[in-house]
């Protein structure tokens, strides 16, 4: 009966050891696949490095927003697969103990004050009552974990109107992580549009233009039919004069009219007026 059990425990080692194996391969492959995505980056980040410079300001941006997306693409596929090896950790190490316990109970050996499943669950106690004392002191009862209401979780028109607050306040880095969150976490929501302008508003604010200008662009890009369009282009064309680049300002002033002929008077003379101090060609 002891040899028998034995090598019923070795088999179930035998398969557990397979099945572990298959995870880890799993593991490796996408691995694999996320170091081959970033050599595909790197490439053609090279490859475009001469376009991107003598392109326009839209291609520019664009392609600049393109590659930074895909980056922190990888690094949450790279957080998810530490996640998952940790998970398997875990499995495994409790699935070892389980076993020790298994063969030790099979050879009659004595199994350790640890030990999975050998010993009984520790007795739990009931909420103190404080008897006899006046209900208006203790409430009846002290409140059990299940009777604890739960934490509620911030909407997007709160965190949105959190970031509006900080970046009225001159706070740019807190707004800038308000608008952030409402589009990682609310990407189909209707104030999403909204969001990708004010964010791109708060690298402005910090005089970050770069980053600036991939948000406008972006904003401009996904967003070009919502009611914040003509601002992105606008923005993008200012970001784009504070960084220098006098070719790619001129373009977005020039065509902001063009685009949105319908956008609000302030904002095509704001960019007539930049242009003419540019002295951009139509």
């Amino acid at each position: 009966m002891k040899k028998t059990a034995l090598i019923v425990a070795g088999l179930l080692l035998l398969s557990m050891e397979k099945a572990n194996a298959v995870s880890d391969n799993a593991l490796q492959r996408q691995i694999d696949n996320i170091k081959e995505d970033l050599q595909v980056m790197q490439r053609q980040m090279y490859r475009n490095k001469d376009e991107m410079a003598e392109g326009s300001a839209q291609n520019f941006v664009v392609k600049l927003g393109e590659m930074d997306e895909s980056l922190r693409n990888m690094v949450g596929k790279i957080d998810m697969i530490e996640y998952k090896i940790k998970s398997l950790e875990e499995k495994i190490n409790m699935i070892n103990k389980d076993v020790d316990v298994r063969l030790k109970m099979i050879e009659g050996k004595p199994i350790d004050s640890d030990g999975v499943g050998t010993n009984s669950p520790a007795k739990k106690f009931d909420a103190p009552v404080a008897h006899g004392a006046p209900a208006a002191v203790v409430g009846g009862a002290i409140a059990k974990g299940d009777d604890l209401p739960q934490v509620a979780t911030k909407t997007a028109e709160e965190i949105y109107q959190e970031g509006l607050d900080a970046i009225n306040a001159g706070k740019n880095d807190e707004a800038a992580e308000k608008f952030t969150t409402v589009l990682t976490k609310f990407p189909e929501h209707k104030l999403a549009a909204n969001a990708q302008y004010w964010l791109g508003e708060s690298y402005y604010g910090k005089k970050d233009y770069t980053k600036a200008a991939v948000a406008f662009a972006k904003g401009y890009e996904k967003y070009k039919d919502s009611n914040k369009g003509a601002d992105n282009i606008l923005k993008l064309g200012m970001s784009m004069q504070m960084l220098g680049k006098k070719e790619e300002a001129c373009t977005a002033f020039v065509n902001l009219p063009k685009e949105f002929p319908n956008a609000p008077a302030n904002l095509k003379d704001k960019a007539a007026k930049s242009a003419k101090e540019l002295e951009c060609k139509n």
